[in-house]
């Protein structure tokens, strides 16, 4: 038997790490054991039986990666094949694309754009929604893994108000047995710093066990003027109650203040070194002001699981969750007509609901039975938009562009799911029933009402605006999802699966209200529209090789994806507008490939490569029947190669790990007149690692990370179709920039 130590291989198997067979859970081990012959229980890597296409990372994962990504899950996993994640902060903290989280998985938006909800599931549950401040309220140092699923997501996984691209599942780091502290101290480029606190109590003699975290974060921008400044808290309790039951209880707080960049048309875009640090100003009588274009946001949320186990065999859980958001988004907008106006979307909203599930397990089986339910209230798609004017003196109120009502989103799934294995197969397959409930949406007429607050505003509203205005509209879809695996060899095992899953867009509403003179003329009202949305639907088929062998993994997959309903936003030119439709197809193909290589003890190398084709099935037809030529167009922002990698070596307490990302070219439209170029990054980080007894320090960890260490200019974020602008805007990626940090366990 062979040790090869953890921090020499974290890409290449801590990285990859999932569950054992038979088990949801991973410890984080301070060693891979790994024999000649596979040992499941001893394995962490590649899961050997697993029957769709997952990965999980561990905590060593996380954070070896260095201080850039601890407050970004979509950073955390940029690494991964079939992960297109693109940044222009530095942090992580402005990664923001549509409101919504900047990646994509096999070229699809995990949020199915437009759509309300968060791609992050914390055990099982969404903690968080969107639009808002709940993209970045996680330090990741409280969590022990993070799991991620493509392709078809199984029915007892993925809840929430779409998984159309796969799902994120995060597992929260526990309090161990005995008392700890760790703390941690970052600094960087652009006045970057961060301090961790995290305190463990260890488990008392009554079975109660808990933890307390504390971060701060603050960095500026690294072109204009403006930062970020973020404060967060997380607590966990356990209790273990008699031999049967056990209550858990975690709750986040995040207080995030940030300034954001300035996005380029394409124009720019393709003239990159001349604008490269194109950014707002520093005058405050300019509609361009850094000062308008922010964004402030508050989250809190509790969490809870509940499980009594009647035998070792059968359980029952029950997680409620609760999550609300309140702030608001400053931002410039250039209107259809030309004009410049700053705009405030006040956001106060909450999400709440709960799991539900019954599990009982045998030798050979396995069956889940539960039920879903979840409510969150809008914004999105939004409730209010004001509208400011920009003079010598600042900013003068205009009018209110929007004020509708406060209506929820409201989804219920039971579910079951079921595992089997004989012999060398393992089969597991299950079925969700998802009815969706879209909210009704009134809008008010705004004339007369002034610079007051949402709630005054709708007390002064007195009458409705019955053509922007839409009931509510009911989906029930039924999603089955199946998939086997079976032991070739030893060392040599593949794998078969199929999953449904779903996503709804309601982008449709600020689109017509930013044009709604337009489709008025026509005489187009919302309803009219309302009335056409259709949930996206993905059949997903995932086809896998594992071959793991002492110093050698290769896992390879290929996979079809049959989108039905998918949301585009174009420009119909009979109209005179650009909106988003949900009558589409699409079709999704790929291959993807890891490998890790153990050549020698203290050496390893990870490579993943992705070839992602995602592409319009048809033609589009504008209103008066003209034809828009995409068939056969890959998807905006959607690169068709990824090639990520990761080398290792340790000398002494030293790893030195320089990491290689290339993102091939992508389009900003779908009908490919909008060509950004692909680029390659390199990375570098070292680390420092060791443990002092004599003076009771568990570990000390000092490392340095550059990022882009060769400065290049390229594209990152795309903002395919925004609300901003009603077209594609882009985003400079992020520059050279150096981290160094200090972290002690006691």
């Amino acid at each position: 038997m062979k040790r090869i130590n953890l921090i020499a291989i974290w890409m290449g198997l801590s990285f990859l790490a999932a569950p054992v067979f038979g088990e949801e859970d991973v410890t984080s081990l301070p060693e891979v054991v790994v024999t000649d012959k596979f040992e499941a229980e001893d394995f962490v890597g590649p899961l050997f039986t697993e029957t769709n296409t997952k990965t999980k990372i561990t905590e060593k994962g996380i954070a070896a990666m260095g201080p850039s990504v601890q407050m970004s899950v979509p950073k955390a996993i940029t690494l991964i094949p079939s992960v297109n994640q693109q940044s222009v902060d530095p942090f992580g903290l402005a990664d923001i694309s549509n409101y919504h989280e900047s990646f994509r998985f096999r070229g699809i938006e995990p949020t199915g754009g437009g759509n309300p909800a968060t791609p992050t599931n914390v055990e099982n549950v969404p903690v968080t929604g969107r639009p808002g401040g709940g993209a970045n309220i996680f330090d990741l140092e409280n969590f022990r893994s993070i799991a991620i699923y493509k392709g078809g997501v199984p029915a007892d996984k993925g809840f929430g108000f779409t998984n159309i691209g796969g799902k994120i599942d995060m597992e929260v780091k526990r309090s161990g047995t005995e008392f700890s502290f760790d703390l941690k101290q970052a600094l960087g480029t652009h006045n970057f710093r961060r301090t961790f606190a995290r305190l463990d109590s260890g488990t008392f003699s009554s079975g109660t066990a808990g933890f307390l975290s504390y971060s701060n974060t603050f960095g500026d921008k690294w072109k204009g003027k403006g930062d970020v400044n973020r404060n967060n808290a997380m607590v966990g309790v356990t209790q273990k109650v008699g031999d049967g039951l056990n209550i858990e209880a975690f709750s986040i707080y995040n207080k995030a203040e940030v300034n954001t960049y300035r996005p380029l048309n394409y124009q720019r875009a393709s003239s990159l070194s001349d604008n490269y640090n194109f950014d707002y100003t520093d005058d405050s009588s300019d509609y361009f002001y850094y000062g308008y274009n922010k964004t402030d946001f508050q989250d809190y949320n509790i969490f809870a699981n509940i499980e009594y186990s009647f035998d070792n065999n059968s359980s029952i859980s029950v997680k409620p969750f609760y999550w609300k958001d309140d702030g608001y988004y400053l931002e410039t907008i250039t209107m259809k007509n030309g004009q410049n106006r700053v705009r405030r979307w006040d956001i106060d909203h909450d999400l709440t609901g709960i799991l539900s599930q019954y599990s009982l397990k045998t030798l050979s089986a396995g069956l889940n039975v539960g039920y879903f339910y979840l409510e969150q209230e809008r914004p999105g798609p939004p409730t209010s938009w004001k509208l400011y004017k920009v003079g010598d003196t600042g900013l003068t109120f205009d009018k209110w562009q929007l004020l509708s009502n406060t209506s929820e989103h409201r989804q219920h799934m039971p579910f079951v799911s079921g595992k089997y294995a004989v012999g060398r197969f393992k089969f597991e397959g299950g079925i969700k029933y998802l009815r969706y409930e879209m909210p009704q949406i009134t809008t008010y007429n705004t004339t007369g009402i002034g610079d007051v607050s949402y709630n005054a505003a709708l007390g002064m509203a007195t009458s409705v605006e019955a053509n922007a205005s839409a009931a509510s509209k009911d989906f029930s879809k039924v999603l089955p999802n199946f998939g086997v695996s079976y032991m070739l060899t030893d060392s040599l095992s593949t794998y078969f699966s199929y999953g449904r899953n779903y996503g709804i867009s309601v982008a449709l509403y600020p689109y017509f209200i930013s044009q709604k003179k337009a489709f008025y003329a026509k005489g187009i009202t919302l309803q009219d529209l309302w009335d056409t949305q259709e949930m996206e639907i993905a059949d997903n088929f995932d086809l896998g090789l594992r071959y793991i062998t002492e110093k050698l993994y290769v896992v390879p997959t290929i996979y079809y994806g049959r989108h039905t309903n998918k949301a585009a936003t174009y420009y119909d030119d009979s109209l005179g507008v650009t909106y988003p439709a949900t009558v589409f197809d699409a079709d999704a193909y790929g291959f993807e490939l890891e490998a890790g290589l153990l050549p020698i003890r203290n050496f390893s190398l990870y490579g993943s490569f992705s070839y992602n084709r995602f592409y319009f099935s048809q033609d589009i037809y504008d209103s008066a029947g003209n034809t828009i030529p995409i068939e056969g167009n890959q998807v905006p922002d959607a690169p068709e190669f990824l090639v990520k990698g990761i080398l290792s070596y340790d000398i002494g307490d030293f790893t030195l790990s320089p990491v290689v990302r290339y993102t091939s070219s992508r389009y900003g439209d779908i009908l490919h007149e909008e060509k950004i170029d692909g680029a390659v990054l390199f990375d570098f980080n070292i680390t420092y690692t060791s443990a002092f007894p004599s003076i009771k320090m568990k570990e000390l960890a000092v490392s340095l990370s550059f990022t882009n260490i060769f400065n290049k200019e390229y594209i990152g974020i795309i903002n395919t179709a925004d609300y901003k602008t009603l077209g594609s805007s882009y985003e400079t990626g992020a520059p050279f920039t150096m981290f160094a940090s200090a972290s002690v366990s006691f």
